[in-house]
């Protein structure tokens, strides 16, 4: 097996100043074949990536969530036609635009309650700010996410769903929302449920909502590519130290 190309483009990319550092890993046959380190974390402090480096894993949160959600299935706590109102009563009675880019008074009722397995596989009629256009795609942006999950939760009930549920698929915030059933079913935090049913038995001790701080040493910065192809800071922001006041469970 040949991976000098593999590593040579990569290289490549972070000298053309496409990417600030990069750290990959080949597995084959059950074996490390290769092993990246390229480029920086911090690119300012000229701090090289490493291979103990951590990175915001995102939208990558949703499958942890997901899995998680499937151990409370295979005890029987819940079940995929479940509907989720059953512990997130802020989901009862929701209404469903009339025209996905239409005005939001101008809704009919949900045809069937949305489901568990509706918000594993983003059919809930729920979205994000840019899976929609028009004034759903606005309420959204301005919702708040420095809040507690039950406030971030009342707000997000109070928007129309863009469909009707199980009519299609709209990526969404519908694993933020799995998560916050998995919180209220476990009566816990769901940084702790996913620690105690993911994290913790696969041995990804450096897998969190926080990195603490002295993980934050170790985590690479956040860059993104502007308009002009120049790499410049995200939005994001540093890693946390602390867990937030609501942990995501479609972002991290």
């Amino acid at each position: 097996m040949n991976l000098d190309r593999n590593k040579a483009s990569l290289v490549d990319a972070i000298d053309a100043g496409l990417l600030a550092g990069v750290v990959t890993l080949v597995w084959h046959a059950g074996e490390v074949r290769q092993v990246n380190e390229l480029g920086y974390r911090d690119v300012e402090a000229r701090l090289p990536m490493e291979r103990d480096t951590i990175f915001r894993i995102a939208s990558m949160t949703k499958p942890v969530t997901v899995a998680a959600a499937m151990s409370l299935i295979e005890e029987g706590k819940l079940a995929l036609t479940d509907r989720v109102a059953n512990w997130l009563p802020e989901l009862a009675d929701m209404r469903v635009l009339a025209e996905p880019r239409g005005p939001l008074d101008r809704t009919v009722p949900a045809q069937r309650y949305i489901t568990v397995e509706d918000l594993m596989t983003h059919r809930s009629g729920l979205a994000y700010m840019f899976s929609v256009l028009g004034p759903l795609s606005d309420a959204y942006r301005k919702l708040p996410t420095r809040q507690d999950q039950d406030r971030w939760l009342s707000e997000l009930a109070a928007l129309p769903l863009v469909h009707q549920p199980g009519e299609r698929l709209t990526y969404s915030h519908a694993t933020d929302v799995l998560g916050i059933a998995l919180s209220r079913i476990e009566g816990k935090p769901l940084s702790e449920v996913l620690t105690e049913r993911v994290l913790g038995p696969l041995g990804m001790s450096d897998t969190a909502f926080h990195v603490g701080t002295t993980g934050r040493r170790r985590a690479a910065t956040m860059y993104q590519l502007d308009s002009d192809n120049k790499l410049r800071h995200d939005v994001m922001g540093p890693a946390p130290i602390a867990d937030p006041p609501f942990c995501p469970g479609g972002a991290g």
